[in-house]
């Protein structure tokens, strides 16, 4: 079976990555993946190995990366355009490849005549969708959709399309790139503040006014400063609680180091959750701090994660878990056994591996 993970990496990621390695984009196009799998941004480079194992033929193409693009059409001698590379160059590699699988993240933008182009040289596109889907974009270019989120799954299939539930994972191998030191930060925050968590602004405002909580991410600005006009000539106590942004291992690093990780789902997710933070925070062995108290699905126990209700709760956990450290380290040990145990790649590798089979016939 062959198999293109197709997904683009946040420009600022890209932008970081290749200043911080000046002389990546010279290098040749296997080298410059391989840096970019080694500094495990995202999670579908991690879906590679395990489906090796399972005898597969697994790609990952990153449509976006015009470094690496660059060279890979340099190699194949490939004429590319720079007003189009981003849809022309990833066709030709899938040209090349003839997947029986393409299997395309939530990147609507190449939705419409980029999938239809590329249902000339693949059996099946599946795609996963676990966010809001823009005004206008239908999925039923998709032969099957996988998801996170319980209520999208029955959403997909209601209107007419095969859809199937996936958990995200973690991928262990992280454990053995980050040197365990002894955490020196008390409560962080890692992700983004958009029009799409209005909840998740809410709480991180809260937090800040009643916690120590360091904020690393996107957007500190989306939260309001409500203090009279002439005081907002000097930063905000949310401004100096930002850390700058955190990507790939340095992300991992930031959990590494924290006692206790904040999380907070998409406004979209409703009462469900299952977001790659969960995965993420427990696998590295952090407390995790998380909504979905009431969800009608929980993927840890209530002794393996710390589930809040409301913001005051929330506050009122972290104070208690920051101060009984026994307890503390405890609950962490237990979920990242849970995560290591049951949310690996190679159980959910086999899981993909298992519905790509069954959908395209084999």
């Amino acid at each position: 079976m062959k198999v293109v993970f197709f997904s683009s990496y946040y420009p600022k990621y890209l932008d970081s990555f290749y200043k911080k390695n000046p002389l990546l984009g010279s290098m040749s196009y296997d080298e410059q993946l391989d840096a970019l799998h080694k500094d495990f941004f995202g999670d579908w480079a991690s879906y590679l190995p395990p489906f090796y194992k399972l005898g597969a033929e697994p790609h990952l193409i990153v449509p976006n990366c015009k470094p690496l693009q660059e060279a890979w059409a340099k190699e194949n001698n490939i004429k590319w355009d720079s007003k189009t590379w981003q849809y022309s160059l990833p066709i030709e590699q899938v040209k090349m490849i003839k997947p029986d699988v393409f299997y395309i993240g939530n990147m609507f933008e190449y939705y419409g005549e980029f999938l239809d182009a590329i249902k000339k040289y693949t059996k099946k596109i599946f795609g996963w969708i676990a966010c809001e889907i823009p005004a206008g974009v239908k999925p039923m270019q998709l032969d099957l959709v996988l998801s996170s989120l319980p209520l999208f799954v029955d959403q997909f299939r209601k209107d007419g399309l095969n859809a199937e539930f996936l958990t995200a994972a973690f991928d262990s191998s992280i454990l053995n790139e980050i040197e365990r030191t002894p955490a020196d930060i008390n409560f962080s925050f890692i992700g983004s503040l958009t029009k799409a968590h209005s909840k998740r602004i809410n709480m991180i405002k809260h937090l800040i006014d009643h916690t120590d909580l360091e904020f690393y991410g996107l957007n500190i600005e989306a939260i309001p400063d409500e203090r009279p006009f002439f005081k907002r000539l000097t930063p905000s106590i949310y401004k100096t609680k930002f850390r700058g942004e955190a990507w790939g291992l340095d992300m991992y690093k930031v959990l590494n180091r924290s006692k206790i990780t904040f999380n907070a789902h998409i406004d979209i997710s409703g009462s469900y959750i299952g977001n790659m933070r969960m995965y993420e925070a427990t696998g590295m062995g952090t407390l995790l701090l998380t909504d979905g108290k009431n969800a009608p699905v929980k993927l840890f126990t209530d002794d393996e994660v710390v589930y809040y209700d409301t913001v005051e709760d929330a506050i009122d956990k972290y104070k208690y878990y920051i101060s009984h450290e026994t307890e503390r380290n405890e609950i962490a040990r237990k979920g990242q056994r849970r995560t290591l145990s049951d949310y690996s790649y190679e159980k959910t590798s086999a899981q993909l591996y298992d519905y790509f089979a069954k959908y395209i016939g084999q």
